[in-house]
């Protein structure tokens, strides 16, 4: 089951790293959802990734008590999400959305598409399949921000997404 630890924002990576040196047991994992996009660097376009949920660490284990017990050896603010006092996993569906969107890695690739009058149709990437609400389309940034359901929430994430033409 996959549960959420929040933590400072921009420092998701290094408490990963940390979590993955000094917590983490066999047959756990931690990890922080990435998204690709492209970005100009020294105005050349490169491709990049980002923190998909700033702010968050996800954890993966059986063991959540064991596993909280243990976040202790980590020296920073880390906060695992409950729903009262319990520690809640993320549902089942979310979990098979985010595994499917993110792959092994954890890293949800970019995607292309075009525009057909105001639909948003995705010709190639891991939104091809795509079911949700678009809420903006950056065409010049080559982003879409889109809403995803994360603990029961909605929650906004933005994403890499080619507009290659409109129709």
């Amino acid at each position: 089951m996959w549960y959420v630890i929040q933590v400072y924002t921009g420092r998701e990576l290094e408490i990963a790293r940390q979590c993955r040196e000094r917590v983490v047991a066999e047959g756990e994992d931690v990890f922080v959802p990435q998204a690709e996009r492209w970005t100009k660097v020294h105005g050349e376009r490169t491709l990049i990734t980002s923190r998909l949920f700033p702010g968050y660490v996800f954890i993966e284990t059986d063991q959540i008590e064991d596993f909280y017990n243990r976040l202790n050896r980590i020296y920073t603010m880390t906060k695992v999400l409950r729903t009262g006092e319990e520690m809640t996993p993320i549902q089942p569906e979310e979990e098979a959305y985010l595994r499917q969107l993110g792959g092994e890695g954890h890293v949800v690739k970019y995607s292309e598409g075009y525009l057909e009058g105001e639909q948003l149709v995705v010709t190639s990437g891991p939104l091809k399949d795509f079911k949700g609400k678009v809420k903006k389309i950056l065409r010049h940034k080559r982003l879409v921000v889109m809403e995803v359901q994360l603990l029961g929430h909605e929650v906004e994430v933005t994403l890499g997404m080619g507009i290659t033409e409109r129709r």
